[in-house]
């Protein structure tokens, strides 16, 4: 895959649609930051719905209302996705499927803060990235006059997501529900770039994985009765493919 993207637009053109991105991504994570707060509780049991250090209601977006304790690790979300969309914006800068890629990307970290924090990937989180992939890339097909890319976008989220059920009902528990939802996700943001980034996204995050626990049991940090969260290395492969991936159309 070719690293290195031609956007076609001036460096000042450029850095306005990154700082554009990273600005949208602060916002969102900032938005989001409750929801996950809420959700990052253990499997089967429901959202979260009060402070954790005194039991008042969870009403404000940021911090306990009544304790001012924040909701999560200070500014880490919001700057990790201020980031991720920042990249994203620079790698479509000028394309009509920016909004999506942003939007899978804002959605994709807070994904990885709850599976980080609790080893889980909420259905409120992954199934809402079908309807908002299928109508942002919609658009972007509409604006660049290729439908045939919105329709492999919709076959590279079959394909992905068949795949990973296939590995889930063969892994014995190795991947969860979740895994198979986000797959699915992201098979479509990989489809429309094509089939090679579905398969280097599919892979990358199976290597980033294999990479990071041999590291960890190197380090004694975790053991091989530990259980590690899939999701963040799918999404970080994705991100990485996406990257690497071969310039895209613009309107």
């Amino acid at each position: 895959m070719n690293a290195l993207i031609s956007t076609g637009l001036g460096g000042s053109g450029l850095a306005g649609w990154v700082v554009a991105g990273a600005v949208v991504g602060f916002v969102a994570a900032t938005l989001l930051r409750t929801t996950v707060f809420r959700l990052s509780v253990p499997s089967g049991e429901p959202p979260r719905t009060t402070c954790l250090s005194c039991g008042t209601r969870i009403s404000a977006v940021l911090r306990c209302p009544r304790c001012h304790t924040w909701y999560g690790v200070p500014l880490v979300l919001e700057l990790v996705t201020a980031v991720v969309a920042g990249l994203l914006t620079w790698r479509f800068a000028g394309s009509p499927a920016a909004p999506a890629f942003v939007f899978i990307g804002v959605i994709g970290v807070a994904l990885a803060a709850v599976d980080i924090s609790v080893q889980r990937l909420p259905n409120r989180l992954t199934v809402l990235l079908y309807p908002g992939l299928i109508v942002l890339f919609g658009a972007a097909a509409v604006s660049s006059g290729q439908a045939d890319l919105l329709l492999r976008a919709i076959f590279g989220g079959l394909v992905l997501g068949t795949a990973y059920l296939i590995l889930a009902l063969l892994g014995r528990g190795q991947l969860g529900g979740g895994d198979v939802k986000l797959a699915g996700g992201i098979g479509i943001a990989l489809g429309w770039l094509g089939w090679p980034a579905v398969f280097a996204g599919a892979a990358l995050g199976f290597v980033l994985m294999a990479v990071v626990s041999l590291a960890l049991l190197a380090a004694r940090r975790i053991t091989l009765q530990h259980s590690v969260s899939f999701g963040p290395f799918m999404l970080a492969g994705a991100l990485v493919a996406v990257l690497l991936s071969a310039a895209v159309p613009t309107a």
